[in-house]
Formats: structure tokens, sequence, C-alpha cells
């Protein structure tokens, strides 16, 4: 089933470490931030987090040494204890604050 995800994804993905919040649900407990691209990123689910996947929620999301950035985003899995995520809208600034942590993951490959 994974793989059926990977093939359609438009822009690569990168392992990163961060951690997020669901805003929607209050700050609560943060999960992890797995990989991330342009598009979306694959989260760690944290127990209890009412999410369904279909649902747009505002997503936190936190990166040492940058600013954290919003992003409205539709849940488009849960399999395994892992949402996976697609970005649909966000400010210039925090498509700024993404795209220079995607830059950063080119560039260190």
């Amino acid at each position: 089933m994974g793989e059926l995800y990977d093939d359609r994804r438009q822009e690569p993905r990168y392992a990163t470490s961060g951690i997020y919040y669901v805003e929607s649900i209050g700050r609560g407990t943060p999960g992890r931030i797995l990989d991330l691209s342009v598009n979306g990123a694959m989260l760690e689910q944290v127990d209890g987090q009412p999410i369904t996947e279909g649902t747009r929620v505002n997503i936190v999301l936190s990166f040492s040494g940058q600013p954290e950035f919003v992003a409205d985003a539709l849940i488009q899995h849960i399999v395994n204890g892992r949402i996976g995520i697609e970005f649909y809208d966000m400010s210039p600034e925090h498509f700024t604050t993404l795209a220079t942590l995607i830059d950063q993951h080119q560039r260190s490959r």
C-alpha cells in the first residue's frame, strides 16, 4: 500500500526531524515530523489525536533553527501510526520557511 503513495508523489521527500501540533485542536502533545516535501509531510500520530482521513486541519511545524510555520493541510491517509498530509495553503512567509528547509535538505544530499 505504501508504494501507491510513493508513485503519486510529485516532489521528493526528505527525512527530517521536527515537531508538529494540530492547531485546530489546541497545541496538546507534539508529534514528530518524519519527512517533508514542498507538497506535504509524513507525521507520527500522537495517541488520542481526534483527526480522520479526508479532514483539513491547520498544522504548526517547528524545526530547530527555523521559525515555526503554519500550513492548512489535508489528512490524506493514516496508516500504522503515520499521518500523510498534503499542504493546501500557507502564507508566503511560511512558504519561504518551508522552501528554505527543502533547499537545505537538497544541498545536504
